[in-house]
């Protein structure tokens, strides 16, 4: 009877799995996305369950134990529970193999494994609430038997990724307990990783997990992230000031506004750092929700880049990185003045030697040229005088006022 019980139990949660699958995949808070049909089973794990999803259709699933050995719906020990839908196998198995296991079957890419074990991962509590551009430090543990876990052999190249997971997977960070970095103290179970949310507002996953080559554990929550709570603006003071003018907005449905403190930087263009710019909610707060500053800078191009410390109206302590925003202040131009007497020369000389060449040529040339038509019509009209004396001269009694009509027929006349 128990074991009826039990197949329509784990029957009637692959049903609703299924049909909720379509909308948003289902994370138990300590699943493991099975990725390339692999997985590793260690000696701690006291039971296991894989969730293989198969859209297509039913098929046939076979799972190969580390032993070479295989396991298939219809063939398989009493150890082994399995339930297969036309959508989705099932598999739990007790006191499993340790060792690496693989499933041979056209599987999505939504398939999970469900571990229980003496060996359990847990976090610091995170938020559900994310802001673009956020940094997150948590801190991750393994437990066996509710003890933290110093054992070198599982904790020896152990890494702690956290990922955000929406329509794309987004790894924010990736960490080991080998005291560096953001890690305090090696191999003392207690991993620090320190996440930057650099991805676009919405719902997520937020998946943290440790594994090495022994083992693997995963914690997962939901996570939403939403626009950054904090906006700036720069503006020169005056036209040709040397002040450069700094606006924060707050939103103060999300963030305390009289809480932020303003950490930034000026870089010049060669990216030397300028000066500071500091800026405190309890100081610089100009409006109920805005912050101002005004900062000497020389005239040039910069590049404002920081960050911003906040406490949110629920009372969560947050850090954000402000995105870089370049400006510039320019210099005033003057045109200058100048006086009539200055700008006119008295010497004719100068306006010669100021004028180009070329312009000196074609004045030249065009004198020269209207001076020989000149010179040729007052030498014609000479030469037309002179000719007309010498016929003058030569026929006293000819003139033209003494020409007259010629009376053809009285000529006529007098010729007979």
């Amino acid at each position: 009877m128990a074991t009826i019980v039990k197949h329509m139990a784990i029957g009637i949660f692959i049903l609703m799995a299924t049909g909720y699958s379509l909308a948003h995949t289902i994370y138990a808070p300590s699943d493991i996305a099975l990725l390339d049909n692999r997985f590793r089973i260690d000696p701690y794990t006291e039971k296991i369950t894989f969730i293989l999803n198969h859209s297509q259709g039913r098929q046939l699933v076979v799972l190969v134990r580390p032993d070479g050995s295989k396991l298939y719906e219809k063939n398989h020990p009493k150890s082994v529970t399995w339930v297969a839908t036309n959508n989705v196998d099932m598999i739990t198995i007790e006191n499993p193999m340790a060792g690496p296991w693989q499933a041979v079957a056209n599987l999505d890419s939504e398939n999970r494994i469900k571990i229980i074990s003496k060996v359990e991962l847990k976090t610091n509590k995170l938020p559900l609430k994310l802001y673009v551009r956020e940094y997150i430090t948590t801190h991750a543990s393994l437990y066996l038997d509710d003890q933290i876990m110093t054992d070198k052999n599982y904790l020896s190249g152990a890494k702690l990724s956290v990922a955000l997971i929406g329509e794309h997977k987004t790894q924010l960070s990736l960490y080991k307990d080998d005291g560096k970095s953001y890690d305090a103290l090696p191999f003392d179970g207690n991993l620090t990783a320190r996440m930057f949310v650099n991805t676009t507002p919405g719902r997520y996953l937020l998946s943290v997990r440790t594994k090495n080559e022994v083992f693997m554990r995963s914690t997962n929550k939901d996570a939403v992230v939403f626009p950054s709570p904090i906006s700036y603006t720069f503006k020169q003071r005056e036209y040709g000031s040397d002040e450069a003018e700094f606006t924060f907005k707050v939103d103060s449905e999300e963030l305390a506004p009289s809480s932020v403190t303003i950490d930034g930087l000026i870089k010049d263009a060669s990216n030397n750092v300028v000066t500071q710019l500091i800026l405190h909610g309890t100081e610089n707060l100009s409006t109920p929700n805005t912050l101002t500053k005004i900062q000497k800078v020389a005239h040039g191009d910069f590049t404002l880049s920081g960050k911003a410390f906040a406490t949110t109206v629920s009372g969560r302590e947050i850090e954000l990185q402000l995105s870089e925003l370049k400006f510039w202040l320019r210099k005033k131009v003057i045109m200058p003045t100048i006086e009539l007497s200055e700008a006119l020369p008295t010497d004719p000389l100068e306006v010669i030697e100021e004028t180009p060449i070329w312009q000196n040529i074609w004045v030249i040339s065009a004198i020269s040229i209207g001076g020989l038509f000149i010179l040729a019509g007052v030498v014609y009209f000479l030469i037309g005088i002179q000719r007309k004396k010498a016929l003058a001269a030569e026929n006293p009694e000819f003139s033209l006022d003494e020409l007259t009509m010629t009376d053809l027929q009285s000529d006529s006349t007098k010729s007979k």
